[in-house]
């Protein structure tokens, strides 16, 4: 894919906000890239004091997170309100009672969830030790500056985790004439966090195939993933028949044993922040000695 993924703004947010209904339809993807993740962490010197997790979703990262690195504060934003609004009821205690503090003893809390554009985060410059997010890269309407926004709010020193659905994914829809939004390179993604100044940046990808005897059963879970945002799509209602013919194209791939497959190409990458932040352009960093009197 071109790094500009030419996807229309508006409907990256109807997505989104859609997803507050179909999200759960897609959490065993989300819970498994998720536990990679979180394996990739396990070889990783790191304690951090603040995580941002951008494009948390109904926050069950959040709670891992949370689980992994208990002394951190973790925060959790997402571009769709109805989310943020399920993932803050889902995340905090049914009850404020004694029972209920007696119960969550020990359970390390979630600092704030919050609606934000991750091209544009409501965050101070080197204020979070660990930025990650799961599955999100693919959504940005502009990667390059969503990519200088993570680098901005990461410190020096810190770290960058993230998945993305890669250029593979729902390869046997494309082939059966799907209209699908484009994935990006896992070698362009890595080539753009070099650019925006990350350094030692780690690319690998791994295929998943996931397997469905309904071929309706394998349409929702794509929805749930998302459908396609990019500006040249098309706008009207698919037809009767035009669905079927989809549906038939879908049925001829399926295999010897009866079952569909669908694949996904899962992209991680993560990136550490120099300890010598680059600045933006036109200013310099200022190095101070201090000089003993003679």
């Amino acid at each position: 894919m071109a790094i500009a993924p030419d996807l229309d703004p508006l409907a990256v947010r109807r997505q989104f906000a859609r997803r507050a209904a179909t999200l759960h339809r897609a959490d065993f993807i989300l819970r498994e890239t998720e536990r990679r993740m979180l394996e990739r962490l396990e070889i990783v010197r790191l304690e951090p004091a603040r995580i941002v997790d951008v494009g948390c979703g109904l926050g069950q990262g959040l709670a891992a997170l949370a689980q992994r690195y208990p002394n951190a504060a973790i925060f959790g934003c997402d571009l769709a309100g109805p989310v943020v609004v399920q993932a803050r009821r889902i995340l905090e205690p049914p009850s404020r009672g004694l029972l209920a503090r007696l119960r969550s003893r020990g359970a390390p809390p979630i600092a704030s969830v919050f609606v934000a554009d991750a091209h544009a985060l409501p965050m101070a410059g080197s204020s979070a030790d660990l930025v990650w997010s799961n599955l999100v890269f693919h959504w940005f309407v502009d990667p390059v500056r969503a990519v200088e926004e993570w680098y901005r709010v990461i410190r020096p020193n810190g770290l960058l985790s993230f998945t993305s659905l890669g250029v593979d994914s729902f390869v046997e829809l494309r082939d059966a004439g799907a209209r699908l939004m484009p994935f990006p390179d896992m070698h362009d993604i890595g080539d753009l966090l070099i650019a925006s100044g990350f350094a030692e940046p780690v690319m690998d990808m791994e295929h998943i195939t996931l397997t469905y005897r309904d071929a309706t059963a394998l349409l929702a879970d794509v929805r749930a993933l998302g459908g396609n945002a990019q500006r040249g799509r098309f706008r009207g209602l698919v037809g009767r028949r035009e669905r079927n013919d989809w549906l038939a194209a879908i049925e001829a791939a399926r295999g010897s044993d009866g079952l569909l497959r669908l694949t996904l190409e899962l992209i991680f990458g993560h990136a550490w922040c120099p300890a010598q932040k680059r600045l933006p352009d036109g200013l310099a960093p200022i190095r101070f000695v201090t000089r003993k009197k003679a």
